[in-house]
């Protein structure tokens, strides 16, 4: 069992702060706030209205010094082990004129999770008489069943007996049990339409009440009748509870049948054959809710609904600077859409045991990622009629688990207290996402390596030339400094000669380690020209090797895309190699590769790479990028596929075609970014 939690004393913390006054005193219904202690801290226009006092008059007060005794009301002390209530409460209210009200109370708490306020939300409720009885309200149906429990009170006597004789382990009876042996012997009309299905009373004499009871209020009911049930004999005992919307009553008819009960659930609508077209409408309703294999809750957003409605009108235009200025709008509006039902999918993502668990304010469904709370109000203030997307949520255990998350914003005239919210968990789908990047960032270094082993005697000669170049010069330098006289000005023109051959060495070495090591990707602003050049630097042995020429034409004013350099660049030198292993496998006279850029504006950059191979067997056409597909004899088939990855993942194509009889063309297009700005200035 949860300790109860700890009730902080009252202090000057406790007042309400300006912002939440404001917000209180917009909201059409009753609003009252009171501390720790139950003293009332705030109580807005609507509840002067509703009780004839002002908020001078109240504050500071507890509430049964201003409404007196409730003889229905809230449960304080479930309020303060952290509960909620919700019912009719019996109030008096100026001139002790006594009123009655549709109320709802819930528990706050601060950061450190001390329950520090509680808030109510109440509306005047109706108030009739039912055949001479008084159970507080009367609404305009009423469902009534006239139950034989003379089995159910053989039970009770049993439990008493065995309780007297100390077998307390005997006592803690199934209530099913008792539940089973409440056999119908009448219902009206109502009772069999809104809870039988339709069929009559006939056909339900003797089977178990409790099944046809309103599967809401069937434990409540059950506790109310077994009461009535315990009570001496020869006298008419009546109890009473509203629940909700709705008003349970149990009572005994008469004294000479102390076995015959009568059960009643009321509920207020204007015409009964509406409320039951309804009814059953709301049962298809939450059975399809209840159905759905995804996880979705039913909130009641109309305070906020309201607030929003008030900042509109007091000539809010934007919300996100209203938020930065008013951070406190964010968290009352976590506090003030409370949940109202969840389905059994939600239950088991947030992986809880008890449906009361989960109806309480929102809040709890933003503490994975907190900052998705103000984009939604943002996009309830915008007007939008659902919002939605990725982020994180944090289960009652402590997990952080990836959701799709929705939610809906019903419009007036709809049932604004009927917002859905789903969520599509993808935790396992991200993770699996993550491996699938990682086994193609290993496929991708892997292919860079075999790329650098095709490539093997053209660096050693790139890498060797300027060495020999240093080798020479530093020879030299050190005859012309062993002279007589050392000549200084020459000295000097081999030592730079040696730096621009060792930078040009550093720079082959650098391009070599870019290609070689092994790093995770990292995406950020890059220059499609600029990956183009070097790549060509990359080749440019391997190319003259085989006397094959390399042109470019490179746009200007080229825009930034967005993504990892090394992997693009692999891309380039990839495409590069192929081409020159195509003109070098055959004796052609025109030898040439060309590369060209250009770009539409505000959505793609486009590379192409074009040569005078001879072309790709039409049939190969459809293969050439699929995996382990190769038309070379010792080739692996990963290069292609490689590149075809990389480009996908950054969001863009690659294409192959034939150039006639000349050659391939693969042209590659690449999204622009609108994150990213800056150009290529040539």
């Amino acid at each position: 069992m949860n300790p109860t939690p700890k009730i902080e004393p009252h202090s000057s913390c406790d007042k309400i702060d300006l912002l939440s006054a404001q917000i209180a005193d917009a909201a059409n219904e009753s609003v009252i706030i009171y501390d720790a202690e139950g003293r009332i801290i705030h109580w807005n226009f609507a509840s002067q209205r509703l009780y004839g006092r002002s908020n001078a008059e109240v504050t500071g007060k507890r509430h049964e010094e201003i409404f007196g005794a409730d003889s229905i009301g809230p449960d304080w002390e479930e309020l303060r082990a952290g509960g909620s209530w919700q019912g009719i409460a019996q109030r008096t209210g100026f001139g002790n004129a006594p009123i009655l009200a549709d109320i709802r109370v819930r528990s706050l708490r601060d950061q450190e999770g001390h329950i520090s306020r509680f808030v109510e939300h109440g509306a005047p409720a109706d108030a009739r008489n039912v055949e001479g009885h008084a159970p507080g309200i009367q609404k305009d149906w009423i469902a009534v069943w006239s139950i034989d429990a003379s089995g159910a009170a053989d039970i009770l006597e049993h439990i008493e007996r065995i309780r007297d004789q100390g077998l307390s382990h005997l006592t803690a009876a199934d209530p099913a049990v008792i539940a089973e042996h409440l056999r119908i012997s009448d219902l009206n009309v109502a009772a069999a339409r809104l809870f039988a299905g339709g069929v009559p009373a006939s056909g339900l004499v003797g089977k178990s009440a409790y099944r046809y009871w309103p599967q809401k209020h069937r434990a409540k009911l059950l506790d109310l009748t077994i009461r009535v049930l315990q009570a001496p004999e020869g006298s008419k005992p009546y109890v009473t509870a509203a629940v909700g919307d709705d008003v349970l009553s149990v009572w005994r008819g008469t004294p000479d049948h102390p076995h015959l009960i009568s059960v009643s659930v009321t509920g207020s609508w204007n015409d009964p054959d509406t409320y039951w077209d309804l009814a059953a409408s709301e049962q298809r309703y939450r059975n399809l809710i209840n159905n759905v294999p995804i996880p979705v809750w039913q909130v009641d957003a109309r305070v906020m609904s309201d607030v929003i409605q008030r900042l509109k009108s007091s000539g809010v235009k934007n919300i996100d600077d209203h938020v930065k200025a008013q951070p406190d709008l964010i968290r009352f509006a976590s506090e003030a859409v409370v949940v109202t039902d969840v389905n059994d999918s939600a239950m088991r993502l947030f992986k809880g045991t008890s449906r009361d668990d989960f109806l309480k304010n929102v809040s709890y469904l933003f503490s994975g990622t907190p900052e998705a709370a103000t984009r939604v109000v943002v996009a309830h203030f915008n007007g939008g009629r659902n919002y939605s997307e990725e982020m994180k949520i944090r289960t009652f255990d402590g997990e952080l688990r990836d959701v799709l998350f929705y939610v809906t914003f019903p419009q007036t005239p709809e049932k604004l207290d009927k917002t859905l919210i789903m969520m599509i968990d993808v935790t396992e789908q991200r993770r699996i996402e993550r491996q699938l990047r990682k086994i193609e960032a290993d496929f991708a270094h892997a292919a860079r390596i075999s790329a650098l082993g095709e490539l093997v005697t053209s660096i050693a000669h790139e890498v060797r030339q300027p060495l020999s170049v240093i080798v020479t010069d530093a020879d030299t330098g050190l005859r012309w400094l062993g002279r007589d006289e050392p000549n200084l000005p020459k000295v000097k023109a081999i030592i730079s000669r040696i730096m621009e051959n060792a930078h040009r060495a550093n720079e082959v070495i650098r391009r070599i380690k870019d290609m070689a090591v092994k790093t995770d990707p990292v995406r950020s602003a890059v220059d499609v020209n600029d990956l183009v050049r070097e790549a060509v630097l990359f080749v440019h042995s391997e190319s003259q090797t085989h006397d094959i020429s390399i042109t470019t034409r490179l746009a200007g004013g080229l825009p930034a895309i967005f993504g990892d350099r090394v992997q693009l660049q692999q891309v380039v030198v990839n495409l590069l190699i192929n081409s020159i292993q195509a003109i070098s496998t055959r004796q052609r006279s025109n030898r040439l590769i060309s590369i060209d850029t250009c770009f539409a504006p505000s959505t793609e950059v486009t590379f192409s790479v074009r040569d005078t191979g001879g072309g790709i067997p039409e049939q190969d056409l459809e293969l050439i990028f699929d995996g382990f597909f190769s038309s070379k004899p010792d080739g692996m088939g990963i290069g292609l596929a490689i590149c075809r990855s990389i480009i996908t993942d950054h969001g863009g194509t690659i294409t192959a075609r034939n150039d006639g009889v000349h050659g391939a063309i693969f042209a590659v297009q690449l999204p622009i970014s609108t994150s990213v700005e800056g150009t290529s200035d040539n």
